[in-house]
């Protein structure tokens, strides 16, 4: 059994400890857990409904116009439940030359600037959601009949996971980034 990397002999470490690892706290880590969950099971749900529509090309009887939306509006809960996941585990796009170019406290200020606009974006979306689900509090999808508000707070908490990751990496930018695995234990 190995040691935990972030912990110390006398407690946890503080977030303004330079050099250390911070670890996200447990209801961060579980949110992060059931983002995955919701993203597995919409990758899943792309997979079938792809797989049927194959199958309804020979069979013609399977044939139902739901499932191209459903395999649609999959990849759609797939893309936006991630963003929070990928902002707070480092897995979101970064252009690498500046880590490169400066270091020491001039590297956590980078860090800290593009965490705050970051977040300042993902609010400014969450906000855009909201008003899109006040917009069009009765609409449905053609096929399925969803109702298009839920269509939009799907993006809407994933924003919203997103500004609070990105607003913790502001308040830890002094920390070591951890690289992003996708095949993290948790």
């Amino acid at each position: 059994m190995t040691a935990d990397p972030v912990a110390t002999p006398g407690g946890p470490p503080s977030p303004a400890e330079p050099g250390r690892q911070w670890r996200e706290p447990r209801v961060l880590r579980t949110w992060a857990a059931i983002e995955l969950w919701v993203a597995c099971l919409a990758l899943i749900t792309i997979f079938l409904s792809v797989l049927w529509q194959v199958i309804s090309r020979y069979v013609p009887a399977l044939n139902w116009p739901g499932v191209s939306e459903l395999a649609n509006y999959s990849l759609i809960v797939l893309t936006f439940v991630m963003v929070g996941y990928l902002i707070g585990n480092n897995g979101h796009i970064t252009i690498q030359i500046i880590d490169y170019l400066v270091k020491g406290r001039a590297f956590t200020v980078v860090k800290a600037v593009s965490a705050a606009v970051t977040a300042l974006i993902c609010a400014v979306l969450v906000w855009e959601a909201w008003a899109l689900i006040q917009a069009y509090p009765t609409r449905t999808t053609a096929a399925l009949g969803i109702p298009i508000w839920t269509l939009y707070a799907i993006p809407m908490l994933g924003f919203a996971s997103g500004t609070v990751r990105a607003v913790i990496r502001v308040f830890t930018a002094g920390r070591e980034d951890v690289a992003f695995d996708a095949a993290e234990a948790r």
